[in-house]
């Protein structure tokens, strides 16, 4: 395997910055779940609130706004790319 096979082979990672964005939306989800349950002993669940920041960048998205939400994308092949936006 050359070099750029190798490469071509790593899994991609977010930056430090980009990967703080996402703790800063998982944080504002978590809070605003927080405040719809009533429940400030909520514990901290990713199968919720991955789905709910997804779900809400979608809406945002739909509605005409850009969505900061950096992510590792997959495409068919096997190879990947970082989508700085939600949507592309």
């Amino acid at each position: 395997m050359n070099e750029n096979n190798a490469k071509m082979n790593e899994e991609l990672e977010l930056t430090d910055a980009q990967a703080d964005r996402n703790d800063e939306i998982y944080e504002a989800a978590f809070e605003f779940c927080r405040v719809l349950t009533e429940n400030r002993d909520l514990e901290w669940d990713m199968a919720f609130l991955g789905e709910i920041a997804d779900i809400a960048a979608n809406i945002l998205t739909k509605q005409g706004h850009k969505v900061r939400y950096p992510s590792v994308v997959t495409r068919e092949d096997g190879t990947q790319y970082i989508e700085e936006y939600y949507g592309g």
